[in-house]
């Protein structure tokens, strides 16, 4: 059954809300690093997450494909929103959610994995068009470990999907904490290969991801 989507809906909009422990970034590159990372949890350290991701169109989803099947192996489940201007593959585990190119789902990008001792959001909106040249595309938005926001913005995304509630889970302080140490240590190293790099952009993403790393 298609899932019906007020066009007025915004995950950035709740997440930057509620979210006074997060983390303002601006720059694509930034944003991609996270949501590597966020994904990574998953892929590379074993959280069983719920995943909601927010591509805009599913012809920007199309070369995660590949990726988001291994992801799929792996998640509790996967949902991918994105307005279907083309025709994308059945992916095991995953769920396709169809938007309106006139919806405000379909102006943002966002990640989230919620999982027992893991929890992480990438929320934001897209300030240019996505029929601009990419170089010229603009973002702001928020990443938080904060599980708080990312329980509130989960649990409202599973209800519009009609996803069964993941409910209260125990959380390992311990587990969480070593989580959140191999996402730092992944960070740190790309610190070190963009400071390689000695680029504006390299330095301008940098420059986002240090004053990330003493929140996390």
């Amino acid at each position: 059954m298609p899932i019906a989507i007020d066009p007025t809906l915004s995950v950035y909009k709740l997440a930057a809300r509620v979210a006074d422990s997060a983390m303002m970034i601006s720059h694509r590159r930034t944003m991609t690093l996270i949501s590597y990372e966020i994904e990574n949890a998953v892929l590379h350290d074993g959280a069983k997450a719920r995943i909601f991701s927010g591509f805009q169109r599913m012809s920007f989803f199309l070369p995660q494909v590949k990726r988001y099947t291994r992801l799929a192996e792996r998640a509790e489940s996967i949902y991918v929103f994105g307005v279907p201007d083309v025709a994308v593959p059945n992916i095991p585990n995953v769920t396709y959610v169809k938007i309106s190119p006139r919806d405000q789902f379909a102006k943002e990008w966002f990640l989230l994995a919620d999982a027992p001792d893991y929890a992480s959001i990438l929320a934001t909106e897209e300030l240019s068009s996505w029929d601009d040249p990419d170089e010229q595309r603009v973002f702001k938005g928020v990443w938080s470990f904060d599980e708080r926001i990312v329980t509130i913005v989960q649990e409202w995304l599973s209800s519009l999907v009609d996803a069964r509630p993941l409910g209260e889970r125990k959380r390992d302080p311990k587990a969480q904490l070593g989580y959140l140490q191999r996402t730092t240590m992944r960070i740190a190293n790309r610190l070190v290969r963009l400071a390689e790099q000695r680029t504006p952009q390299a330095s301008e993403t940098a420059k986002e991801l240090e004053v990330a790393l003493p929140r996390i």
